[in-house]
């Protein structure tokens, strides 16, 4: 991270010094956002295939594709797929950056407020499709099942320790940048001067330039311990909440015998989910992801997949609350659920483990083991792949001060 900054540094520094006659400013650092676990949408939960139905909105795509592929399929294609598009991504703001990615707000005397609504906008849209839904175990027809889900952040609040620090790197980071950017043009100054006296052509001139500026550059790479922290920042930005409210929704459908005459009522749900968590990642070794998390759920669910004596279809309606505990080292992640259900048949729960590996940004194995709902095929045995095809890896920045605020 530290070598790509210097080198975004490096190009900011040449394209201004091609597009000014005066005056280069480094503006701004890039602080990609981190690649979080995969997370399937709401589309995966209603089709009944993922592993886990308490997940968070974790994505900071504007358009991803996942791939669920379980190993248990004698087939080497994915079995289900989920398109999920967040429109904030797509059409973000030139203007953002990460205290407004934070929801931090200079207030009177820069005290600096919390906007526990702002996440918000960044609801996101998803489509699921499962190539064969198994409605029973001596199910040997096609059933393609289809869903559309919604899903974002209705309120997200910080830990006080959270948003110190953060306004702390901030304003060291801004500081850095300050400083940065005047010793660059003036020694952009000097250079110019340089190329005037000994009366050298464009060509020449510019590569004098960039000389200089890459062997200042590498002085800052050997010395300086600034850029090191952009990966503790990164963490900052994506600690554990005090507290976050999630919402999420929507409805599924299948065709039993691959029949498009034969279109069934599946499923309809909307829920809450509430996290809250303990971040241990360190300064000194902020690659190092150290979290415990825990999370809560509330769900209506009108279940039409359940068959009575009779093979034939009926609806259920359903009311879960559980919870899920989870931690995360390095580049594993276990956790466990337990969701409590009552409906109008009998009270039933769900409880099983789950082990994730993050092979990396863009593939998961997922392990799952437990009871499912119901007493009759209930067994939870899930070993699978999670693949995730996004779009370009989404970024905020941290902008210099202008110089009126600093006067």
């Amino acid at each position: 991270m530290k070598k790509i900054v210097l080198m975004m540094l490096t190009f900011i520094v040449i394209h201004q010094y091609r597009s000014q006659d005066k005056k280069t400013e480094i503006k701004e650092i890039d602080v990609e956002l981190k690649e979080l676990a995969i997370s399937n949408p709401p589309s995966i939960i209603l089709l009944g295939i993922s592993p886990s139905e308490l997940e968070t909105p974790r994505s900071k795509k504007g358009i991803a594709l996942s791939l669920v592929n379980s190993f248990k399929k004698n087939e080497g294609i994915p079995d289900t797929y989920a398109f999920e598009i967040t429109p904030y991504w797509i059409l973000r703001s030139n203007e953002m950056n990460s205290l407004k990615y934070a929801g931090l707000k200079e207030g009177d005397g820069k005290i600096y407020k919390q906007n526990i609504f702002n996440e918000i906008n960044r609801a996101s849209f998803s489509l699921g499709f499962v190539r064969d839904l198994i409605l029973n175990t001596d199910d040997n027809i096609k059933n393609p099942a289809f869903s559309v889900s919604v899903r974002g952040t209705l309120i997200k609040i910080r830990t006080k320790d959270n948003v110190k620090k953060i306004i702390e790197e901030d304003a060291a980071k801004k500081a850095q940048l300050k400083l940065i950017s005047k010793y660059l043009s003036d020694r952009e100054l000097e250079l110019e001067q340089k190329c005037i006296d000994n009366d050298l052509n464009d060509s020449d001139c510019e590569e004098l330039l960039e000389n200089g500026l890459n062997n200042l550059l590498k002085k800052y790479e050997d010395n300086g311990k600034g850029f090191k922290n952009v990966d503790y920042y990164k963490s900052l930005l994506e600690a554990s909440p005090l507290l976050s409210v999630d919402f999420a929704g929507g409805y599924s459908t299948f065709f039993s015998d691959n029949k498009f005459s034969s279109n069934h009522f599946g499923k309809l749900g909307f829920w809450l989910t509430l996290n809250t968590g303990f971040d241990f990642t360190n300064k000194k070794k902020p690659e190092i992801e150290k979290k415990l998390n825990f999370y809560g759920i509330i769900r209506y669910l009108d279940d039409g997949t359940t068959l009575d004596t009779n093979q034939q279809f009926f609806r259920t309606k359903n009311y879960d609350f559980g919870g899920k505990a989870e931690f995360t080292y390095k580049r594993f992640s276990i956790s466990w659920e337990y969701i409590y259900r009552i409906n109008d048949i009998e009270n039933t729960f769900r409880s099983n483990g789950l082990i994730a590996y993050k092979v990396s940004d863009k593939i998961y194995i997922n392990a799952a083991f437990g009871k499912n709902y119901g007493e009759k095929d209930n067994l939870i045995s899930f070993l699978g792949l999670n693949w995730g095809l996004d779009s370009e890896r989404k970024s905020v920045f941290i902008n210099t001060p202008e110089e009126k605020k600093i006067e």
